[in-house]
């Protein structure tokens, strides 16, 4: 199976670079598009109001964070372009897909179990249950 358009989902997890090895890597097997992806998350109702210096804080990182990882690929000659939101993840993740016409998902997975998975939800099992196209999850550490 090839693929042309790959969307990959990075965070500044320990994780994230073995997601995008394997991202990078299918996209130059298949001479696929990439598209780097981070998600923002806000504060939610039951929290304070979202900080304007801490959004703003946040989305310098996440710039920085898609720059890495968009450098990474044009240095092994894939074509790429990044994109963050703000929001949940995994409803970010399965819209971008979407409007991006991606056939396949690369992210990672905690490898969080149990009550621990329950109380810090699953960005991976939402995408694998909602996604548009394949997924293919990548282990953490």
């Amino acid at each position: 199976m090839s693929f042309k358009k790959i969307l990959v989902a990075v965070d500044d997890s320990p994780a994230t670079a073995t997601v995008f090895a394997k991202a990078l890597e299918l996209a130059q097997r298949d001479a696929a598009q990439l598209m780097i992806c981070h998600s923002i998350e806000l504060a939610t109702s039951s929290q304070l109001t979202v900080n304007l210096v801490d959004l703003e804080i946040e989305t310098r990182q996440a710039q920085s964070l898609l720059q890495f990882y968009y450098q990474k690929a044009k240095i092994q000659g894939s074509m790429a372009e990044s994109s963050y939101q703000t929001g949940d993840p995994e409803t970010n993740i399965c819209d971008l897909a979407r409007s991006w016409g991606a056939d396949l998902i690369v992210l990672g997975r905690r490898g969080l179990k149990g009550f621990a998975e329950l109380l810090a939800g699953s960005v991976s099992n939402h995408v694998v249950h909602h996604a548009p196209c394949s997924v293919l999850v990548v282990q953490g550490q």
